[in-house]
């Protein structure tokens, strides 16, 4: 049995049925197939049961000839409170005044009993899917409602025929660029265009909607009192079934204010880059103010680096003048105390032998030798203390 098993598990059937045995078998197979069975066993029960449930109630499957209330009756009933409720009766009986009153009910099958419960099942799935396109029809009607509502509410919107002339103009339209409709209808879309110069872009869209395309932008539009509004728009063609244009829709919605944040935020943006320009420029004079203060500091060094070297090498100099002028003055006195004992050795021998030529010839030699020595010394002090600082002459000599 190849039933839609998916789709009817989706409806709640109301099933009424005065018959015990019928009523147990058959409930217990439908409750296979649906979102739920409510069972009743009469008429009156089943009306009683559809007021208090009408709302979860999608389908009913009810016997005829029933107590206390029929399925015709009951039937009667629920479509004084709704009208399009579908309903499949099944009946012993197929008497032509049944078939009359089940046409004026608007009932959609009937079955005969002993019932064949996969032709009720077809039936009642051929019921579920002419609910579930209507369903789906409702809420398609439902959307598109809410979005005319939306675009009338929130949306500028103009219609235009194939000649792109006003058939239609919303109440937002009006109220924002300050028409009245009678201003507007009969009117070309082209009479709304803010100057000359935007002649060429009315071109365009004209063209590509011609062509049966879509037109979507930036289109500034000109209010009654000649200022301009900044919109973002979209223009549709309106096509038939034959694909010929039967006339235009254009939505726009205002994005004046947008557009003047969007022009004070690039002001903004402008100033502070100014601002964060002569900043960096501040930043960058400092940096180079305290540049060639670090490089006047570095030369500074250099140069007493340089002169504290040149001292330091004549330190160096110095002490090496003062080591050599000390050295050589030892060797001189030195010479000089030899010299002088050698004088005093030739003296003596001088009184013990006075006959004695060479000792005198020795004697007069070593004396100036002496002499000679004695001027190197003076010479030599001379110098250390032409060239070498007070102080260091008074460590030399004391």
């Amino acid at each position: 049995m190849n039933i839609n098993s998916e789709l009817l598990k989706k409806y709640t059937l109301l099933y009424v049925e005065d018959d015990d045995v019928i009523r147990t078998e058959l409930s217990s197979l439908l409750e296979n197939f649906f979102k739920s069975v409510i069972v009743v066993p009469n008429g009156k029960e089943g009306l009683r049961t559809y007021l208090t449930n009408q709302d979860n109630i999608d389908i009913i499957l009810s016997d005829i000839n029933m107590p206390e209330l029929n399925g015709i009756d009951m039937v009667k009933k629920i479509r004084e409170i709704k009208d399009d409720v579908p309903v499949v009766f099944a009946t012993a009986h197929s008497d032509s005044d049944f078939l009359i009153e089940a046409i004026k009910l608007r009932v959609k099958e009937y079955i005969v009993k002993p019932l064949d419960i996969k032709k009720l099942l077809i039936f009642i799935e051929d019921i579920a899917k002419t609910l579930e396109f209507e369903r789906v029809l409702n809420k398609q009607r439902e959307e598109l409602l809410k979005f005319k509502n939306i675009l009338d509410t929130n949306n500028l919107l103009l219609k235009l025929d194939n000649n792109f002339k006003i058939i239609y103009v919303n109440k937002l339209f009006c109220k924002t660029l300050g028409y009245k409709k009678e201003d507007l209808l009969g009117q070309e879309l082209n009479s709304l265009r803010h100057n000359n110069s935007a002649k060429k872009l009315f071109e365009d869209i004209y063209k590509k909607l011609l062509n049966k395309e879509s037109w979507d932008g930036n289109l500034k539009i000109k209010r009654k009192d000649e200022t301009i509004l900044d919109t973002k728009s979209n223009i549709i063609p309106d096509l038939d079934d034959n694909l010929n244009i039967q006339g235009i829709i254009l939505v726009a919605y205002d994005t004046t204010k947008e557009q003047e944040l969007k022009r004070q935020m690039q002001l903004a943006l402008i100033k502070e880059k100014s601002l964060n320009l002569q900043k960096i420029k501040e930043q960058n004079l400092e940096q180079d103010s305290f540049i060639n203060e670090i490089k006047q500091e570095l030369e500074d060094t250099k140069k007493e680096l340089n002169l504290f070297k040149q001292q330091n090498n004549n330190q160096k100099v110095k002490d090496n003048t003062i080591k050599n002028f000390e050295d050589e003055k030892e060797v001189l006195n030195q010479r000089i105390k030899y010299l002088e004992a050698e004088i005093d050795r030739l003296n003596e021998m001088l009184l013990n032998n006075d006959s004695s030529e060479i000792l005198k010839e020795k004697l007069e030699y070593w004396e100036q030798r002496s002499k000679q020595e004695s001027e190197k010394l003076e010479i030599l002090e001379k110098s250390i203390i032409a060239n070498v600082e007070p102080a260091i002459i008074e460590k030399i000599f004391n």
